[in-house]
């Protein structure tokens, strides 16, 4: 199941507005829920004197996507969030009516601004007086004196945007519309002018490693990068002799000299260049690695007297530099270093190990006769029917249920999947059981598929064209294909 949310036709594709609210509830009989629908005319007619809308109609729309859906809304647990109201930059032409997940890109910017009645409700008067509350607030562009900011979330992670959770306020602590607008917009105001809000990735700091455990960095870059015939740390020891670090590749050597120092001077590499030179061990390169910044003239300082003593490469890295190698290179490096992550490379490993644990759990979903049964022997049309949604189901959200709703367990669904081209093939599958459960209803709808015309609700008695049982023995088959594509092992078959 998605979301449902009230309407998304009442809005022209070329009216623009500075955010839309939307009402968010399960879609079930809930109280709060109810409140919040019966309220929509009252909210419209206010936000009708701002630069507002609320999205509604009669019928409630069934969506879901990467974002929103019934069981998480911006990978927060939906039980905990709904029935809500939604303040956002997100267009109402963006959603879909649609029963099962989309997948595809998140625009750009968006912006989500929640508020969870249950936060602030236990009864029905409770949020009808609520929305009179927000919508007189909203309508005077000032103070939300009812609201606060209880949760920031940056976008990154299992959260698809940026958002803001509210909770009641606290005295001094109310949040203002405008605030709500400049986030939602992704700007604040500077001396009259918009600019940007940034979003900043802090430098490394090389400073707090002591120099062995920045020689140790360094060593295990170096190791990522290149299939060294042999790599030494000598510096390790203290004497190293000018040779922090010391590699062979092919016929070449190279000489790494580890300098953490915030500014690198040109005395510490010219130092080790004369211990090099003094013993006749000149390398094919030497790298001089810097924790810190480097000047353009002792940058050339360092290299010039290299080349004089006849050095045939010289370079010299700074921390800035040696961060982005590490950031392109080596990502897992520092996760080890930089998030304490013992043991980050076996990631992989573990991610190939869960991605076949979910693949099973969703696999063992199609062990039923709703898959394996030919056509012409269903005894149960409807339960057939129920039995192909429930499937959907689980492979988009991983709620797994009976036959008549009851939850059996809460799986992984295709989404939690780590190797792309794993998560595309699990695409794939869940579009072919749509598919097959759309051919299901068109058949029927042009009576290839009918009751037989007892009205009794519990019947047995079905009739339905060859044409109708080859296509959907066919469909089911080219589902099995996919099944086995994905897994060659897949034996399931017709009974």
């Amino acid at each position: 199941m998605g979301l449902y949310v009230q309407s998304l036709d009442s809005l022209p594709k070329d009216q623009h507005r500075d955010y839309y609210i939307y009402l968010l509830d399960y879609g079930w009989d809930e109280p709060l829920g109810e409140a919040l629908f019966k309220n929509v005319g009252r909210m419209a007619e206010i936000a009708e004197q701002s630069n507002a809308v609320v999205i509604h109609s009669s019928n409630r729309v069934h969506f879901a996507d990467q974002v929103l859906s019934w069981h998480h809304v911006n990978g927060d647990n939906a039980e905990q969030l709904l029935p809500a109201i939604l303040i956002t930059n997100r267009n109402p032409h963006v959603f879909r009516e649609c029963y099962s997940e989309i997948t595809g890109p998140v625009e750009q910017g968006l912006k989500l601004v929640l508020i969870p009645l249950r936060k602030f409700c236990k009864t029905t008067t409770e949020v009808a007086a609520l929305i009179e509350r927000l919508f007189a607030d909203i309508q005077t562009g000032k103070e939300l004196a009812a609201f606060r900011i209880g949760k920031k979330v940056r976008k990154g992670a299992r959260a698809m945007a940026d958002a803001l959770v509210l909770e009641p306020s606290q005295k001094d602590k109310s949040v203002t519309l405008e605030e709500i607008v400049e986030f939602i917009k992704g700007t604040t105001k500077t001396s009259g002018h918009t600019t940007l809000l940034p979003k900043t990735v802090h430098p490394i700091h090389f400073e707090d490693f002591s120099g062995q455990q920045f020689e140790w960095l360094t060593f295990a870059y170096l190791q990522k990068i290149k299939q060294w015939d042999s790599l030494q740390w000598l510096g390790q020891t203290g004497y190293d002799k000018g040779r922090d670090i010391w590699g062979v590749f092919g016929k070449e050597t190279y000489c790494y000299q580890c300098a953490n120092f915030q500014k690198l001077t040109a005395k510490k590499a010219t130092d080790d260049i004369d211990k090099l030179h003094k013993q006749g061990k000149l390398p094919d390169y030497f790298i001089v690695v810097s924790g810190g910044t480097v000047t353009p003239k002792t940058r050339d300082s360092i290299v010039n007297y290299g080349v004089s003593k006849g050095f045939r490469n010289v370079e010299v890295w700074s921390g800035r530099e040696l961060e982005e190698k590490l950031r392109v290179s080596a990502p897992n490096i520092l996760q080890r270093f930089i998030e304490g992550q013992a043991f980050p490379e076996n990631k992989a490993v573990d991610t190939v190990q869960r991605d076949e644990e979910i693949t099973h759990q969703l696999f063992e979903c199609f062990d039923r006769p709703a898959f394996t049964t030919h056509f012409r022997q269903e005894v149960n049309i409807p339960d057939f029917e129920k039995a192909i949604t429930d499937t959907i189901e689980v492979l988009n959200t991983g709620v797994h249920r009976l036959r008549d709703g009851t939850l059996i367990r809460r799986i992984s669904s295709r989404h939690s999947v780590s190797d792309n081209t794993l998560k595309n093939k699990l695409a794939e599958l869940a579009r072919q059981v749509t598919g097959l459960r759309d051919t299901f209803v068109q058949l029927k709808r042009a009576k290839e598929i009918r009751p037989c015309g007892c009205d009794q609700d519990d019947c047995p008695v079905w009739f339905f064209t060859d044409d109708a049982a080859e296509q959907m023995d066919g469909l089911r088959r080219n589902i099995f294909k996919q099944l086995r594509e994905i897994h060659p092992n897949f034996n399931l078959k017709f009974n």
